[in-house]
């Protein structure tokens, strides 16, 4: 029987998770205003103008305000209080989450919902679903056939890579992405995804980050790509005064805003050494960056 998560494991991965949701509700927010704005400039007559952009300018704020109050459930310090108060707040903010975006996708052909990750890997890699390559969900023997086991890794290793990248993930946790489609088909699940795993640190595409090896930080965008788009997230919302890593958490783009808090340090560092700003410790002990404007 598989142990029980930790209590703050599962705070942790739970909060990611919400504040990784939050951040895509955000995004495709940001999509229907654009689509929006689109129909408003192409109506016919001024007047039919202003009734349909006040109207949804009023819709917006209604959007913002809820997205706002979920955003506040989500920062709360989750480390205070026990188990069974933060069980509540998870089942309201996701419940929250989910009314909201049925509201945000709205009226039909506005905007389309997002694919889910799967979704996004059978586009690439239809034969996940194709019953010709069932083989593929079992190990090949690796003594009797190398080339087929090499053959093995190697897609799949760039299987989960994608998924990362689609999903948005840097962390994935082994004994949950097995649940997971299309790691659920696996026949020896928790063997295969160690497999693969390994693949991707050999080939430096991922690391392990824990003694137990049971999770990875998967890099699909190395950090001096994330330190470019921190600097262009900076330059483009006009933050001339420090940045604090809250502030990324709060703002900044989907993907970036998740970033584990020791490659954002290392993203700091990095853009420090190009010269492109520099570090600065609060009085209070934190890390920010102050961006060099050009």
């Amino acid at each position: 029987m598989e142990r029980e998560k930790p209590r703050e494991e599962l705070k942790e991965t739970e909060l990611e998770t919400l504040r990784k949701e939050l951040a895509r509700l955000r995004e495709l927010k940001r999509q229907k205003e654009d689509a929006k704005q689109e129909i408003v400039a192409s109506t016919s007559t001024e007047n039919e103008e202003i009734q349909s952009e006040a109207q949804y300018e009023a819709k917006v704020d209604v959007i913002e305000s809820k997205l706002n109050e979920i955003d506040k459930a989500l920062l709360k310090q989750f480390e205070d209080i026990d188990q069974r108060t933060y069980e509540q707040h998870a089942g309201y903010i996701e419940e929250q989450l989910q009314a909201l975006e049925e509201e945000i996708i709205g009226e039909t052909g506005v905007i389309e919902k997002e694919l889910s990750p799967y979704e996004e890997l059978l586009n690439e890699y239809p034969w996940l679903e194709e019953q010709k390559y069932e083989f593929m969900y079992s190990i090949p023997n690796k003594k009797k056939n190398p080339n087929d086991y090499e053959s093995w890794k190697l897609e799949w290793s760039k299987v989960t890579f994608d998924y990362a990248k689609y999903a948005i993930l840097h962390i994935i946790y082994l004994r949950e992405v097995i649940s997971e489609k299309p790691f659920s088909n696996f026949q020896n699940r928790q063997e295969a995804i160690k497999e693969i795993a390994e693949e991707l640190v050999n080939q430096e595409l991922a690391k392990f980050i824990s003694k137990k090896q049971d999770k990875i930080r998967v890099y699909w965008k190395t950090l001096e790509v994330w330190a470019d788009d921190l600097y262009d997230w900076a330059i483009d919302s006009g933050k001339v005064g420090p940045i604090l890593i809250y502030e990324i958490r709060e703002s900044a783009q989907i993907g970036l805003n998740s970033l584990p808090k020791d490659d954002l340090e290392e993203v700091f560092r990095i853009l420090s050494k190009d010269n492109r700003g520099s570090i600065i410790k609060t009085e209070d002990g934190q890390i920010a960056f102050k961006i060099k404007l050009e």
